[in-house]
């Protein structure tokens, strides 16, 4: 966003689900003097996947980090975004 900001380049940032706080890269954004548009197209849904070597599936912070992405990209309702 930083580089957006300084350039005549676009970037991309996640908005909030109907009726969910906005996230935090809308104030970020907006400081940086970026417009916000909504992208003028349906858009199929983005799978994304986690990968990592089985050496690190029984390390705990390896899987701290697992579930804090989890939950960070689980869309409200229980729906996986």
């Amino acid at each position: 966003m930083s580089l957006a900001g300084r350039s005549d380049v676009v970037c991309l940032i996640p908005t909030a689900f109907p009726g969910a706080d906005p996230p935090p890269l809308t104030d970020a954004a907006t400081t940086l003097g970026l417009h916000l548009l909504d992208i003028p197209l349906p858009l199929p849904p983005l799978t994304i996947g986690m990968a990592w070597h089985p050496r690190h599936a029984a390390d705990g912070a390896h899987h701290w980090l697992r579930d804090a992405v989890r939950r960070t990209l689980r869309a409200p309702g229980g729906h996986k975004a």
